[in-house]
C-alpha cells in the first residue's frame, strides 16, 4: 500500500471519495473571494459585506431533530466500490443494486452535473411501509455520531449512546416526519449535485409528507429554481371506506437545477389540418363562440352575398340581446369587424351550411405549454400492463405508468441530446421501461441509471414475486432489484430494440481498520477490471467508457488515462512508453515505494494516487 505521505513528500495528488461541502464553498471562495480570508480563515464579517446583510439576521428555516447527522450522512465517504455482475462493461445504461446513498457517492465525481433528469418515488411514509435503509446506524458510520457527539466515551474508555442518538432511531423506526426527513436530505443533496445546469428533478409524493419535502427542497435546491407541483390523477376509482376524501391523486414536486428557461411544449396536433389552399394546410374553426365576458363591440351582423349572419346562429336572440341586454357568457363573434373584413379579403373566412368559419392555418411549429395536471395513464392500467409483461402475474404492486414519466421526459429531454434519466428509487423500473418506450417513439438516444435496493422479497406477502424471482430467475435469496433487472429484460425483447445495460452491485472498499490496536489493511475482492472502472470514476470517466487491457490484471488503460493497479518492473518499464499520458495509481496496491519513485518520475505531474 501507498503511504499517503510518501505522495504528499512526492507532490502527489491524491484522489478520495468525496469532497464536503465546505471544503466546496472554500474552494469557491478562495478562487472567486479571496478578501474573505484574513489569516488563513474564512471570515463571516467579510462575506456578510459582500452579501450586503447581517450577520445576526434569523431566516426561516426546516429544523428537526437528526438534521445535522443528515448532513454529515451526505458529506461522508463512501465506503463501497462498484462490481460488474454482467457481460456488458461498456453498455450505456445502468442497473445498479445496492443502497443508492452509496451509489449516488460512487456516481458523484463521474456524473456531476451531468444528469438532465432525475425521477424519484421514494416511500411515502405512511403507515404500510416501513423504511429498508438503516443509513443512521451502520458501522461505517460510527466515527460520525462520534464527531457529533451522538456516541460519547465514558471514564472507562466505553462507548456509550447519546439520549439523543436514541431518539433518533425511535423516531427513524415509527414512521415520523424527522425520520423521513433524516432519510432524504442526503440523497435529495446527492441528486441536486448530478443534475445538470438546465437539468430537472421530480418527485412523486403524497398528502403526507408534502409540505414537508416542499420546504426541503426549497432549502436544498432554492426557492427560485421550483418550477411548481404536478397533480397526477391516479385513479378514477372511489375509495368507499375513506373517512374524508377519497384520494385520487399524487403530487409530483418539480425543481430545476438553475439554468432552465423553459420546458419543451407539446406539438398540436397536425391531423387535424386537412383542408389546403395556396397557402397551405387549415382546419376551420366557428368564428362564434360563447363569451366569458360579453362586449356589444363584438356582436355586430355579418352580411354575405345577401346573407345575414348573426352570432350564437339566430336573428331572434341577437335581437334580445340588443333590446333586453345580454347575460355575461352570451355569444359573440371572436374577432373584432374589423379584422373580419381583413380576413374577408385575404380568403380567411369560409361560410359553410349557415354558419360563418375562419381558417386556422398550420405554421410548422405549433406548440402549447403543458398543465400541471396530468390525467395521463392510471394506476389500474399501469398494474395490468406490468401483469401482462410478467405473463399475467402480480409480480410488484403500484408501479407507477410508463406513459406519465414518457410525458415527464417529453417535458424536459431532446431525443437526439444523449440525455441521462436518473431513477435512484428504480422498484420495478418503470424510468428504464419508458425510456426505451420513448426512445422508440421519437427515435431518441437517451440513456437510464437505475439503482435498486436489494431488499428482500417477503415470501409470505409477496408469494407470486417469491416464487417467480426463485423458480424462474433462480434467484437464491429473492429480492426487488431481480424484479428490476428482469422487467428491464422484457421490455428489450418486446420492443425488439438493441438496448444494451451493465449491472453492478456493491462491495466494500479497500480500508484500513483498527484491529486489537493494530491498524490492519481490509482489501476488497474486487477483480482488477473493477479496480480500474472504481478508479476511473472517481477520475470523472463515466461507466460507458471502453477500458483495455494492456498488462494482465495491472496496467489498464481508458480515454486516454493509465490505471495501475499492481506495480512491477514490466509495469515500470511500460509506462516509459506513455510518458505524455495521465496516470492514475491504485493506492491499495502492493507497490514498492521505490516502484512508486520510478513511477512518479516518468510520469511527472500528471501521476495521482487513488484511495
Amino acid at each position: 500500500m501507498i503511504k499517503k505521505d510518501d505522495a504528499l513528500k512526492l507532490n502527489v495528488k491524491i484522489l478520495e471519495n468525496k469532497m464536503s461541502e465546505k471544503e466546496k464553498f472554500i474552494e469557491i471562495l478562495k478562487s472567486n473571494f479571496p478578501s474573505t480570508f484574513k489569516d488563513g480563515e474564512i471570515s463571516l464579517k467579510s462575506i456578510a459585506t459582500i452579501l450586503g446583510v447581517s450577520e445576526n439576521l434569523n431566516g426561516y428555516e426546516l429544523n428537526w431533530t437528526g438534521k445535522a447527522l443528515a448532513n454529515a450522512l451526505y458529506q461522508a465517504p463512501c465506503k463501497k466500490d462498484l462490481s460488474l455482475i454482467n457481460t456488458e462493461p461498456n453498455a450505456q445504461n445502468h442497473i445498479i443494486i445496492g443502497d443508492n446513498l452509496d451509489a449516488l457517492k460512487i456516481l458523484d465525481k463521474a456524473y456531476h452535473s451531468k444528469i438532465k433528469m432525475i425521477y424519484i418515488d421514494p416511500p411515502y411514509n405512511t403507515k404500510n411501509e416501513n423504511f429498508i435503509y438503516p443509513d443512521d446506524f451502520r458501522k461505517d458510520y460510527k466515527e460520525i455520531l462520534k464527531n457529533l457527539d451522538l456516541i460519547e466515551i465514558d471514564d472507562d474508555g466505553n462507548e456509550v449512546v447519546s439520549e439523543t442518538l436514541n431518539f433518533i432511531k425511535n423516531i427513524q423506526s415509527s414512521k415520523s416526519h424527522s425520520g423521513w426527513l433524516n432519510f432524504m436530505l442526503p440523497r435529495l443533496k446527492l441528486a441536486r449535485d448530478l443534475l445538470k445546469d438546465d437539468g430537472v428533478i421530480f418527485i412523486s409524493i403524497d398528502d403526507n409528507e408534502m409540505a414537508n419535502l416542499k420546504i426541503l427542497c426549497d432549502e436544498i435546491f432554492g426557492e427560485d429554481n421550483f418550477i411548481g407541483t404536478l397533480i397526477w390523477k391516479k385513479t378514477e376509482n372511489i375509495k368507499m371506506d375513506s373517512k374524508y376524501f377519497s384520494e385520487n391523486k399524487d403530487y409530483i414536486l418539480c425543481y430545476k437545477k438553475y439554468d432552465l428557461e423553459g420546458f419543451n411544449k407539446i406539438l398540436s396536433d397536425k391531423s387535424r389540418y386537412k383542408l389546403e389552399d395556396e397557402k397551405g394546410k387549415y382546419y376551420l374553426r366557428k368564428l362564434d363562440s360563447k363569451s366569458s365576458s360579453y362586449s356589444k363591440g363584438m356582436d355586430y351582423i355579418i352580411e354575405h352575398d345577401g346573407v345575414k349572419y348573426y352570432a350564437g346562429g339566430s336573428f331572434e336572440k341577437w335581437e334580445k340581446r340588443q333590446t333586453s341586454g345580454a347575460n355575461k357568457k352570451d355569444s359573440i363573434w371572436l374577432w373584432s369587424k374589423e379584422k373580419f373584413e381583413k380576413g374577408l379579403a385575404e380568403n380567411e373566412i369560409v361560410f359553410k351550411n349557415g354558419n360563418v368559419y375562419n381558417k386556422v392555418r398550420y405554421n410548422g411549429i405549433a406548440k402549447k405549454p403543458y398543465t400541471d395536471f396530468l390525467d395521463v395513464s392510471s394506476g389500474q392500467s399501469s398494474q395490468k400492463n406490468l401483469d401482462k409483461l410478467f405473463d399475467n402475474r402480480r409480480i410488484f404492486d403500484h408501479p407507477k405508468p410508463i406513459y406519465l414519466i414518457c410525458e415527464l421526459l417529453k417535458m424536459t429531454t431532446n431525443p437526439n441530446d444523449n440525455d441521462i434519466i436518473l431513477d435512484f428509487f428504480a422498484g420495478s423500473g418503470t424510468t428504464a421501461h419508458a425510456v426505451m418506450e420513448q426512445n422508440l417513439a421519437d427515435n431518441g438516444n437517451r440513456k437510464f441509471i437505475l439503482v435498486q435496493l436489494d431488499e428482500k422479497i417477503d415470501e409470505k406477502k409477496s408469494k407470486t414475486a417469491y416464487d417467480f424471482c426463485k423458480d424462474e430467475l433462480n434467484s437464491q435469496n429473492p429480492v426487488i432489484s431481480d424484479i428490476t433487472i428482469e422487467r428491464v429484460k422484457r421490455v428489450i425483447s418486446n420492443l425488439n430494440t438493441d438496448t444494451k445495460f451493465s449491472i453492478y452491485e456493491m462491495k466494500d472498499k479497500s480500508n484500513l481498520v483498527l484491529e486489537n490496536e493494530q491498524i490492519k489493511l481490509n482489501l476488497s475482492n474486487l477483480s482488477p477490471f473493477d479496480t480500474a472502472r472504481n478508479m476511473l470514476l472517481m477520475c470523472g470517466k463515466t461507466l460507458d467508457k471502453s477500458i483495455d487491457e494492456i498488462i494482465q490484471d495491472k496496467l489498464f488503460i481508458c480515454d486516454g488515462i493509465l490505471v495501475v493497479i499492481e506495480g512491477g518492473k514490466k509495469v515500470v518499464e511500460k509506462l516509459r512508453e506513455y510518458e505524455d499520458k495521465e496516470v492514475i495509481l491504485n493506492g491499495f496496491a502492493d507497490i514498492s515505494f521505490s516502484d512508486f519513485e520510478n513511477i512518479k518520475v516518468i510520469v511527472g505531474d500528471s501521476l495521482r494516487v487513488v484511495f
